[in-house]
């Protein structure tokens, strides 16, 4: 239970029995479900700058929104359109006949001579980025069960992340940069504790998804090394997504 709140959600195989049962909005306590997660891992990396990485994200607006406010020289995106496949009954076969798992292998480990080419900067992080909803949700535990089984060596030596994307974002006249929310619960508690400190001009924001952020909001949250907050997903999560989807 502990590795799956930082994937976004309190029970994966809740939630995905949910999905596969009834495709709606409206989930029991699913909002509370998310408010009540917490980062696991906040990865001070503003030294790190060199290490090139790879956003995973859901459709081409959303890799398009998060490719514009990328550090060119150091971090590429890669829309998955639809579902991940689901690696978790199917046979080796199956898995390698599917265009996009291959697509995705190649953008992640390259051509098995990509290290003989001049300038040659191996990919240090994946970094799993979906959309702030049970298909979000869903989405990112047939990615991370995908990646486990077809390049296991990522999870091995650590360079599976993800970022939480936000629901909210609330902005007033004291700050330049939002506080982010991710439940209705947590956007009045943000308000509240804003309010509270005196904060005026208090407004809010909802995010249909990584589209609907401003370039500055997406950049703060995702690809700002100094500012964003990493979590690390390795073998629990793996065993929490699998336990869940299988």
């Amino acid at each position: 239970m502990h590795y799956a709140k930082v994937m976004g959600f309190d029970s994966l195989r809740w939630h995905y029995r949910l999905l596969r049962l009834r495709r709606t909005a409206t989930f029991f306590g699913f909002g509370e479900a998310k408010d009540a997660v917490r980062t696991l891992t906040a990865m001070d990396d503003r030294g790190d700058d060199a290490t090139h990485e790879l956003f995973i994200v859901e459709g081409e607006s959303a890799a398009d929104a998060v490719e514009h406010v990328c550090n060119p020289t150091s971090q590429r995106v890669h829309p998955i359109q639809g579902k991940p496949m689901n690696v978790v009954r199917a046979s080796e076969k199956t898995i390698w006949a599917n265009d996009r798992v291959r697509m995705l292998h190649h953008r992640i480990v390259g051509s098995p001579s990509a290290h003989l080419v001049p300038g040659y900067v191996p990919l240090g992080r994946v970094i799993l980025v979906t959309d702030a909803n049970a298909d979000g949700v869903h989405a990112k535990a047939l990615l991370l069960a995908l990646i486990d089984e077809v390049m296991p060596e990522l999870i091995r030596d650590d360079r599976v992340f993800t970022i939480r994307a936000p629901t909210f974002g609330i902005t007033c006249t004291e700050r330049r940069t939002p506080v982010f929310a991710y439940s209705s619960e947590g956007r009045q508690s943000v308000m509240a504790q804003l309010a509270d400190r005196g904060a005026t001009k208090l407004s809010t924001q909802h995010y249909a998804g990584l589209a609907s952020m401003s370039a500055d909001e997406l950049s703060f949250a995702f690809t700002n090394r100094a500012t964003r907050r990493l979590s690390a997903l390795n073998a629990p999560h793996v065993a929490a997504a699998r336990a869940a989807l299988g």
